[in-house]
């Protein structure tokens, strides 16, 4: 719908969301979204919205208070803020924007993560305008009247915040700037139906176990052994989603060595059964 608020321009629109009951328990959902025309005197306040934003600034600056400190987005930056807490964007003159508002799945955990690591909620590299397509595209959906398909929205919020977490890795630990962490990632994930022991892992990139997991930790917050269930189970839902192979079967693509451990590690983890994760996404 068309947005008519002191300081908005011709052209803005926004749309407001009810996410599923599935989607509120098992994805990123979107909440609300728009594009937006601005000028000086436009600004919005809150104390608590309830979910997070993810926020594009296509022309122009945007001011940004959260958590005691203001930023300026600028043109081809991306902001990520917490939105359950007070927060403030406004108009430094014309600016134009898009505008996610999402929550779910662990969210929070994404959030906490770039925060600390960015020292801030600003991005700022070459990978913004991969935000920015993910975006565009959630929001052009809904400016077309196109059936919500909240998997694949969810799937592109979860594409974003790893763009967010992951993009800014430093590159010195290898000559041709790519990472130790990045060639460990790659190699569980090509060997994640095989036995990946920390050794294994940590040998393949010619580290000590106790060197490699450090490295590791500090560079994606993960343990090794936590990123390789992570690797396994993410798989393992979307062959759960998009197949039907049995659930042994599974079990044995993804790594595990029987059916009954791979059910007590998925239910663990996300809080149901691999047979209830099925159903839910085929209802």
């Amino acid at each position: 719908m068309l947005v008519q608020d002191k300081g908005v321009i011709s052209g803005s629109e926004e749309f407001h969301l009810e996410p599923s009951p599935i989607a509120e328990k098992l994805l990123y959902y979107v909440t609300d979204c728009g594009i937006y025309f601005c000028e000086y005197g436009y600004r919005v306040e809150r104390e608590n919205y309830g979910n997070y934003m993810l926020l594009y600034v296509t022309k122009g600056v945007l001011a940004v208070s959260t958590e005691g400190t203001t930023y300026l987005v600028q043109e081809g930056q991306v902001a990520f803020f917490n939105c359950h807490v007070h927060h403030a964007y406004y108009a430094k003159g014309y600016v134009s924007f898009l505008r996610v508002h999402f929550d779910g799945a662990n969210t929070a955990d994404f959030y906490n993560c770039f925060a600390s690591r960015m020292k801030g909620i600003v991005f700022e590299v070459n990978q913004a305008d991969e935000i920015y397509k993910q975006m565009t595209a959630i929001v052009s959906r809904y400016q077309n009247h196109q059936t919500v398909n909240e998997e694949e929205n969810s799937g592109r919020l979860y594409h974003c915040l790893c763009t967010l977490v992951f993009a800014e890795h430093k590159k010195s630990d290898n000559e041709n700037g790519v990472t130790i962490v990045s060639k460990a990632k790659e190699y569980i994930h090509c060997h994640m139906g095989e036995e990946l022991s920390l050794g294994v892992v940590a040998g393949s990139v010619g580290l000590s176990t106790s060197h490699f997991s450090r490295i590791f930790k500090k560079e994606t917050q993960y343990s090794p052994y936590e990123y390789i269930i992570l690797v396994r189970i993410n798989k393992a839902k979307h062959l759960l989603t998009t197949t039907d192979m049995p659930i042994k079967e599974i079990a044995f693509e993804v790594g595990y060595r029987s059916e009954s451990n791979f059910c007590n590690s998925f239910t663990q983890r996300e809080g149901i059964s691999p047979i209830q994760f099925r159903r839910y996404h085929r209802m």
